[in-house]
């Protein structure tokens, strides 16, 4: 609660509002809040770009009238502000009613003609001002204000909280006041209360105040729970803000939360939703987009930068190419309830696929998302972009890193860099960042840089081809600083820094000291390629001490350097702590894949030079026997990557179990916990395929026609050395027009192949018809082959052609309407334009009050507004709107010649009605 005691001397100078606030006007309250930020007296901050110096921001206020200048036109911004001005300014600021036929005080001069009294009366009714001497009634309009004495005013406006201690230059009344504005940043540590307040000084408030009132009230738009603790809530303007709880959500009940955002308080209503998968998309070809309500564990999805096995499914629907889940790609946005998948090798998806999220993820707070399972159709015809080129050097630099807008296969892309060829490289993880490895490139400099053949993995070229950019080559001195440390386990450490460094400089470089500082050795690094995270592992010999809990500090040493060269420069230190692991590893699914073996995935990275003569067994569920090692079950040749153990050697023919004996396996931390004695079922993944090669797609041709001819015949012709995919061949996905999916109407067939086997055949033609009603104008269409692959799934380049087409779509008489301008006029409308109308109306039967019109017809073509449509008068008839006008029937005949502008015939026979 505000204190609002002080000396009875200075009490007087203004009102005591204790226990009185409830009389302060609403309007006040209102906007109160909302502006406690908004004042900077004497801090420097910018409101605006229409005034930024006192006497234009004097200026802004006058033309307003919350200011006046002196009888000799002067701002006079150096003296001292009167109380009356001062109230003048707080009555215009907030908006106050002034009040007149009431003089609360007793000054000299103090009357109706004073120019001053309204707004004097109007803070004494907010309850902001009162006079000096309450006893005698004085206000002393003439007097100086003070800063003090502005600050309470602020303070009680504000409704601003006293803090419990203070620190500054004020009256002892005041200074609870002082603080309250000094702690909400609207008054600098080292103002001098006491001093009076200078117009200048008053301005510069005022102004702020005013620009803050003008921006308006946001409301709730809308509030999601995205964890227990965590509400996003969006306002009015689409802008958003994180509300952090103190009080944990319960899943299904809507509760009420109350949050300050931008210095104003707001409440709205929540519901914290049970966790669940929101959506599945494809973004393109190579990319599943998995959408969360809450954030996730990344520990239940991924398992080092990979799917975990079995806990994501996208099964191929209708003849769609499979894709290989397990091993993709996973990245998660800042907020983790986002995972992109990026399938691996040359995957890619095409048609429809049912992706199924088990219940295996959980949210960040343990609890498991709702199995879902959805049916997606994807058909990416959207070309890849450029999004950024950029560089960066020291001084000199050979390479040019591309960002592009979605993955793009690897082969094919020829580069060049100012006109010199150049090496790209594609990224192995998200397809989607190619790096140029060039020529010198000088700091400062700007280059060209031109990509041909930048195709994405349903085939899509960029557009133009070849697509250029340019690239300026920045200079980057500065040393590499450390963003983040993350122990993994109790043995491993993740560094990340804001750019790559090189991995060799940490080399005997990191050293691990206790709360002491002393030395506890030299970190050993995992990492060994250049990252912007390296991975260090505690030094050797290392124990946690007996609480399981070890305080200290890493020590960087001052030669570690980024990809650039640039060092640190000095010795760094981090705080680093270290707690007891002692969760042993869990085995989280087993999948067979032929070509690859079987896949053991644990709940933890497992420590590769672990070494064990224990060995899984494999249980035949159809006969329930125990498999031999001649019968598959060669357990030798083990691989661990990350949490996965992989046994090339094994070979399965049916429903197994997977039986894992204790001690298999440990963790990667101290004690090394070992897996205990477990069980799993053995899934089968889909067959993969040696055959890497691309089909190709041959000649395409195409057949056009005179005026109304016939549909549009396009021939693909396409190989493969291994077979083709018919449905493939077949699908319209496969092919666009003009960069958009064929036309409805559309259809495919295969003319001829080639092959022992035709359901694969090695060479095929396939015939497109494109209906002649989806061309309607002359023009060049190209025509795109996007989606062709072989049986093994791999997709053919791109590969167009640019079909010269004539509009085949026959005009049709549309309307017939009394002209609203002139009645003797009857208005002719089209489809389209047309051109062989004749003047006599002999196009057309035309039937008024049931009599045909055959003599006296006249037809004009119409003009302006009315460019396309033709003018119609009879003599008979020179007011088609009279009263015995009843019926007007218009029809076009058969032996009409009309046209449109590419010759097509009329549609004949068509009937229009003006009455």
């Amino acid at each position: 609660m505000s204190d609002m005691s002080y000396s009875t001397k200075e009490k007087s100078q203004f009102m005591n509002v204790q226990g009185g606030e409830k009389k302060v006007m609403k309007k006040i309250l209102s906007v109160a809040l909302s502006t406690a930020m908004a004042f900077s007296m004497f801090a420097s901050v910018a409101f605006g770009d229409a005034a930024t110096t006192p006497q234009q921001k004097f200026d802004a206020l006058a033309a307003k009238g919350i200011l006046n200048g002196y009888p000799d036109g002067q701002a006079h911004l150096e003296k001292d502000l009167t109380r009356a001005e001062f109230a003048k300014i707080v009555t215009k600021l907030f908006d106050l009613t002034e009040v007149t036929n009431k003089l609360s005080y007793k000054d000299k001069g103090y009357n109706a003609s004073n120019w001053a009294v309204p707004y004097i009366e109007a803070v004494t009714a907010a309850n902001l001002m009162q006079g000096k001497d309450t006893v005698k009634g004085i206000f002393d309009y003439n007097g100086k204000v003070t800063v003090e004495e502005v600050s309470a005013v602020l303070f009680r406006a504000l409704k601003l909280e006293q803090p419990t201690t203070t620190d500054n230059s004020a009256s002892a009344w005041a200074k609870g006041y002082a603080q309250a504005v000094i702690d909400a940043g609207l008054v600098a540590k080292d103002t001098n209360f006491k001093a009076n307040a200078s117009r200048s000084l008053v301005v510069e408030t005022a102004y702020a105040v005013d620009q803050k009132l003008t921006v308006p009230q946001l409301t709730v738009a809308s509030a999601e729970a995205v964890s227990p603790t965590s509400v996003v809530v969006t306002f009015s303007d689409k802008t958003t803000t994180t509300v952090t709880l103190t009080t944990a959500l319960v899943e299904g009940v809507e509760t009420p939360i109350t949050f300050k955002h931008n210095d104003r308080d707001y409440t709205t209503k929540v519901t914290l939703a049970a966790p669940k998968v929101l959506a599945a998309t494809a973004p393109n070809a190579k990319q599943l987009v998995l959408k969360f309500n809450r954030a996730i564990d990344a520990s239940s999805l991924i398992s080092s930068d990979k799917i975990k096995s079995g806990v994501v499914q996208v099964v191929p629907v209708n003849g769609a190419p499979a894709v290989a889940v397990d091993g993709s790609y996973v990245s998660l946005n800042t907020t983790t309830n986002e995972a992109t998948i990026t399938f691996p090798n040359t995957d890619y998806l095409k048609g429809q696929y049912t992706v199924v999220v088990t219940d295996a993820v959980k949210t960040a707070s343990g609890t498991s998302f709702a199995t879902y399972t959805n049916l997606i159709t994807v058909a990416d015809t959207v070309a890849p972009t450029v999004v950024s080129a950029t560089a960066v050097a020291k001084t000199t630099t050979n390479t040019v890193t591309i960002q592009v807008s979605e993955p793009v296969k690897r082969a094919g892309i020829i580069a060049y860099v100012n006109g010199v060829a150049s090496t790209a490289t594609v990224s192995n993880d998200t397809y989607d960042t190619i790096t140029l490895t060039t020529g010198t490139l000088d700091s400062g400099k700007t280059y060209d840089v031109s990509l041909l053949n930048l195709t994405d993995f349903a085939g899509n070229v960029a557009n133009p081809n070849p697509i250029k950019t340019t690239v300026t080559v920045t200079s980057d001195t500065a040393a590499p600083t450390i963003a983040s440390i993350t122990p993994v386990s109790d043995k491993y450490l993740d560094v990340k820094f804001n750019k790559k460094v090189n991995y060799e400089s940490f080399i005997a470089n990191v050293k691990l000291l206790d709360a002491y500082g002393e030395s506890k050795g030299t970190l050993s690094v995992e990492t060994k390629q250049n990252s912007d995270t390296i991975r260090l592992q505690v030094p050797a010999g290392f124990k946690l001490p007996e609480s399981g809990t070890f305080t200290g500090t890493l020590s960087f040493g001052a030669t570690i350097k980024d990809t650039l060269g640039n060092t640190l420069g000095a010795v760094v230190t981090q705080p680093v702590t270290l707690t007891k692991d002692a969760t042993a590893p869990t085995v989280v699914s087993a999948v067979f894949t032929s070509g690859k073996g079987l896949v053991v995935t644990f709940s933890e990275n497992i420590d590769s030079t672990f070494g064990t003569t224990e060995t899984p067994t494999l249980v035949n569920d159809t006969t329930g026997k125990l498999v031999k090692f001649e019968d598959g079950a060669n357990f030798s040749g083990a691989k661990i990557d990350g949490a996965t153990v992989t046994y090339p050697n094994v070979a399965l023919s049916g429903p197994y179990t997977l039986r894992l004996p204790a001690k298999l396996v440990k963790d990667i931390s101290l004690a090394g916990n070992t897996l205990a004695a477990s069980s799993v079922t053995v899934t089968a993944a889909a067959a993969s395929s040696t055959d890497t090669t691309r089909p190709t797609v041959g000649e395409i041709t195409y057949t056009d026609s005179v005026k109304n001819g016939a549909d549009i015949k396009v021939v693909v012709n396409a190989s493969d050395d291994k077979g083709l995919n018919v449905s493939s061949l077949r699908d319209l996905n496969s092919y666009t027009l003009a960069g958009k999916a064929l036309p409805a109407g559309s259809t495919t067939v295969i003319t001829n192949s080639t092959g022992s086997d035709l359901t694969k055949p090695l060479t095929a033609t396939v015939e497109i018809t494109i209906p002649k009603s989806a061309i309607s104008k002359n023009d060049t269409y190209n025509f795109v082959a996007v989606g062709i692959t072989d049986a093994a799934g791999n997709g053919s380049y791109a590969k167009d052609k640019d079909l010269v087409l004539t509009d085949r779509v026959a005009p049709t008489f549309t309307g017939a309407a009394v002209s609203s301008g002139d009645n003797s006029i009857l208005v002719l409308s089209f489809s389209e334009n047309v051109k062989n109308v004749k003047v006599d109306g002999s196009d057309f039967s035309f039937i008024i009050n049931s009599s045909p019109v055959t003599s006296g017809i006249t037809i004009t073509k119409g003009a302006g507004s009315d460019a396309g449509k033709y003018y119609a008068s009879f003599t008979q008839y020179p007011n088609l709107n009279a009263n015995n006008i009843n019926t007007i029937e218009v029809k076009v005949l058969d032996s009409s010649k009309i046209t449109d502008e590419a010759s097509n015939d009329i549609t004949t026979g068509t009937v229009q009605y003006a009455k």
